[in-house]
């Protein structure tokens, strides 16, 4: 039988306990979780964001108690963007014996090349990467943001509620371009709606202007854009300099606190599907799930300033894990993994139905379409 598991307000996991750095077990009462994150390098907009959500979570939840009466430590590493630093680190990881499980990467370019190796050592594993490839026919390996297709399918309906009828799509030329495209193209060909072009950029691009002049040239009626900070900032001022008067979209990569800042005017007017946390000082709290994501948006600002999209995948990452090993009522890997697959989980995120086919992230309940309007975030509707 499955159990429900609810972040509550002020309780983002109950009766857990964390704090910063080691050990899994062992006699001095501690279980260790490995964290291989982007802290520094091309993606650390995104890494130091979840960093800081993680330590946030782990100071709330070592408040209320422990981890099967033990404190829980964090491993940190600093994977500087880079996948053989990813890889290396987490190979660290596994080789010590206390290690229980690792939260991360951020980046789909950091999670996959060692996608394999949690899958042969058997380390229970929560990414925060998005493309769903990474969780595909692998048993010890899950993620927490939604399946790309569903991203797509929340932009779709919105985009037939206005009448597109023809989309251009542009896209960073990696894994995490390729998964957009993969949904992109399998969401145009399920609606009827046609594609009038496609273009890439390499992720050490600084102007897309070419490509978005091409894409322009066609007519879409929607430009749709995959790619994080701070390409989706530079997509954006391309796009508003192209003086393309259509309707842009940005899947979840753009959801960084740095992408309206980065973009400034460009992106008013610009949308982006993503968690509804991102707006939750909008949302009427009415729910457990709806206070839990108030509460951690208001102690996440008021520590940070502003609210960063990735934060709440990260929260959700470690408090999963956490959960996994509270249900195993164990510190044994593999009990720890079943354990995580047979979770309900409302997080920050959504909610989560994992399940022996299913390791890929929230279901979805939780996304919404946002757009900027004097330079923040609002929802659409």
């Amino acid at each position: 039988m499955r159990r429900r598991y609810t972040l509550l307000p002020g309780a983002l996991a109950l009766s857990l306990v964390v704090t910063g750095c080691t050990s899994g077990g062992d006699a001095q009462g501690e279980i260790l979780i490995g964290v291989t994150i982007e802290q520094s390098g091309p993606s650390a907009v995104l890494g130091m964001a979840e960093l800081n959500a993680i330590r946030l979570v782990a100071d709330d939840i070592n408040k209320k108690g422990g981890v099967l009466g033990k404190r829980l430590k964090l491993d940190i590493k600093d994977n500087r963007s880079d996948a053989n630093d990813a890889k290396r680190q987490v190979n660290e990881f596994i080789a010590n014996e206390r290690t229980v499980g690792i939260v991360g990467s951020g980046t789909t370019a950091t999670t996959l090349p060692f996608a394999d190796v949690v899958e042969q050592k058997r380390m229970p594993t929560i990414t925060m990467a998005v493309a769903d490839v990474i969780v595909k026919n692998r048993k010890f390996i899950f993620k927490t943001p939604p399946d790309g297709t569903k991203f797509v399918a929340v932009m779709f309906d919105d985009m037939a509620s206005v009448g597109v009828k023809k989309v251009a799509a542009l896209a960073v030329d990696d894994q995490f371009g390729d998964n957009g495209l993969i949904a992109v193209r399998a969401a145009t060909q399920k609606r009827g709606v046609g594609i009038t072009g496609i273009e890439r950029f390499a992720a050490k691009e600084t102007d897309f202007t070419a490509q978005v002049t091409r894409l322009v040239q066609g007519n879409p009626d929607a430009i749709l854009v995959s790619a994080i900070m701070p390409a989706a900032g530079v997509a954006a001022k391309n796009i508003q300099q192209s003086g393309y008067q259509g309707r842009v979209y940005f899947d979840g990569g753009a959801g960084a606190e740095l992408f309206v800042a980065g973009a400034g005017k460009s992106a008013e007017g610009m949308f982006m599907v993503h968690s509804s946390i991102l707006a939750a000082n909008q949302l009427t709290a009415t729910t457990p799930s709806a206070l839990a994501q108030k509460e951690f948006f208001t102690r996440y600002t008021q520590k940070h300033s502003t609210y960063s999209g990735y934060a709440s995948y990260s929260a959700d990452a470690l408090s999963l894990m956490v959960e996994g090993i509270r249900q195993a009522k164990s510190t044994d890997r593999e009990k720890v993994r079943d354990a995580i697959e047979s979770l309900s989980f409302d997080g920050l995120t959504g909610s989560f139905q994992f399940g022996p086919t299913n390791h890929g992230g929230a279901s979805g309940d939780g996304l919404t379409v946002l757009t900027v309007r004097k330079g923040g975030w609002i929802l659409a509707q």
